[in-house]
């Protein structure tokens, strides 16, 4: 009941009480009804509305500070036409304020499409939905709100800064080679052959692999390989500092954004690690597409153990190793002797908590870098204020922290 509906029972209870009193049974009756208009609302507006609400979002996938347009499209399901409905849409805090809608009347089986427009700031998969309608009786005494079902998405990616090409890639360690080549490395094996198919040259028969299977076998075409990345990301949340869009955190998955855009861009194979994942998955990024949606649904953990990184380095250096890529936070002398033995030719951007929480000076991302680079990588330390394009040029030429 609404402040109009119990003002009414306020006032129709003192006028019924007033009649009495004085003995008006005219008045008394206006009391009566001044009670039951509201009670007679407050049913009004329990009715059941069938509604079917679906949306659609242009575009799904936007860059931090872009816009999308959201078409709200709401169908009378039920028998009976609706009244005059107003609707606020559920939104995730970061797309701003929610959009008030009125949703016309609507005879049985019509439907009407309302359109708004939404912003964010803020990176992430930020879900839209579901529409709440206001049934209201005529006379404002009584209103109701109902959640009806459905929800999308939205996907705002991370920002992604141009950066210079790689190099300095190290012979085997990410540099394109060839089936053939890794084979003659790694002795001989089944995966430079397959099965005789007619039409093949029989010169290319491989009598060995042929004598142990039974079959004919013949040598493959050599086929280049792409070279290969493993780009690491410390996500725990201990190792980050600020809030927004000026927080390490935030700078960090944009780094990692605009690195792997790069790699993907000269056509390295790529996966992603998240230092929060203590088996040390990684995650095959298949296009930029991919790799963006993967980034902007990445938030800040809990975890306070960075073996992930390492269980992920001893497993891509065990399946051939490659260029290694690191944004990370602080770490144990132990675990950055562990990286630097899986790998000796690694990059690195090191994160200076103590910066970014507002002291200055030489700390622990210091002495991190500092043993990475005893370790054979370049490093660079992040403070507030880093710009990733000059820090990624100076580890592109390396000038980085040296040893």
């Amino acid at each position: 009941m609404t402040g109009r509906g119990r003002l009414f029972v306020a006032a129709g209870v003192l006028v019924a009480l007033t009649g009495l009193v004085l003995g008006l049974h005219d008045l008394t009756k206006v009391g009566g009804l001044l009670v039951v208009l509201p009670a007679l609302a407050l049913l009004l507006s329990r009715r059941d509305l069938d509604l079917d609400v679906s949306r659609q979002v242009s575009p799904v996938r936007i860059p931090t500070d872009g816009h999308a347009d959201v078409t709200v499209q709401v169908r009378n399901a039920g028998r009976l036409s609706t009244p005059l409905l107003r609707g606020e849409e559920t939104l995730a805090y970061a797309l701003g304020d929610r959009p008030h809608l009125l949703v016309p009347r609507l005879d049985s089986g019509e439907s009407r499409q309302l359109s708004y427009r939404v912003r964010s700031h803020v990176r992430g998969h930020h879900v839209i939905g579901p529409l709440s309608v206001r049934v209201t009786d005529p006379f404002g005494l009584a209103t109701r709100s109902i959640p009806v079902p459905g929800q999308t998405s939205l996907v705002v990616l991370p920002r992604v800064l141009p950066l210079t090409p790689v190099r300095g890639v190290p012979a085997g360690g990410g540099g394109e080679t060839s089936t053939s080549s890794r084979v003659a490395l790694q002795g001989e094996d089944d995966i430079g052959v397959r099965e005789y198919r007619i039409g093949d040259d029989l010169r290319r028969i491989h009598w060995r692999s042929t004598a142990r299977t039974g079959e004919t076998m013949v040598r493959q075409d050599e086929q280049p390989s792409r070279r290969r990345a493993l780009v690491l990301l410390d996500d725990r949340a201990g190792s980050h500092a600020g809030t927004g869009g000026g927080g390490s955190f935030e700078w960090s998955v944009t780094a990692v954004a605009s690195i792997v855009t790069v790699l993907l861009g000269e056509r390295f194979e790529v996966h992603l690690c998240l230092a929060s994942d203590e088996t040390g998955a990684v995650v095959p990024l298949v296009d930029l597409d991919h790799a963006l949606d993967e980034l902007a649904a990445v938030g800040p953990a809990e975890t306070t153990s960075p073996d992930g990184l390492v269980e992920a380095l001893d497993d891509f250096m065990l399946h051939g190793g490659g260029l290694v890529v690191g944004v990370l936070g602080q770490l144990d002398d132990e675990v950055v002797d562990l990286c630097t033995s899986r790998s000796r030719h690694g990059r690195a951007l090191v994160v200076d908590r103590g910066g970014f929480t507002g002291r200055s000076g030489t700390g622990p991302a210091d002495e991190t870098a500092h043993r990475l680079a005893l370790g054979g990588w370049r490093a660079e330390v992040v403070r507030p204020g880093a710009q990733l394009p000059e820090l990624w040029t100076r580890l592109s030429v390396g000038l980085g922290v040296r040893a």
